[in-house]
């Protein structure tokens, strides 16, 4: 799989993540594209960053989970 198709501006769903340091935690979102399903039901997409930080967003790697939920829809406006 070549991900060098995909853009950053291309994102379709924003994927829920938490970094967890001791007993605090830090929830944020990361743009990613659903690529698909594989045969085990996990879904595949390309996530675009590198945690939260800024200046990232050109980094993309593919990941593979399990749980739908964890993805959030982009809503794109329509203008007319």
């Amino acid at each position: 799989m070549n991900c060098e198709q995909y853009k950053y501006e291309q994102s379709t769903h924003y994927l829920k993540c938490r970094h967890q340091i001791g007993r605090n935690g830090f929830d944020y979102l990361m743009k990613c594209i659903v690529i698909g399903k594989t045969k085990s039901r996990k879904i595949k997409i390309i996530v675009f960053g590198n945690r939260y930080w800024k200046g990232y967003k050109h980094i993309k790697r593919i990941r593979y989970i399990i749980n739908s939920y964890r993805l959030i829809k982009i809503k794109k406006d329509i203008v007319t």
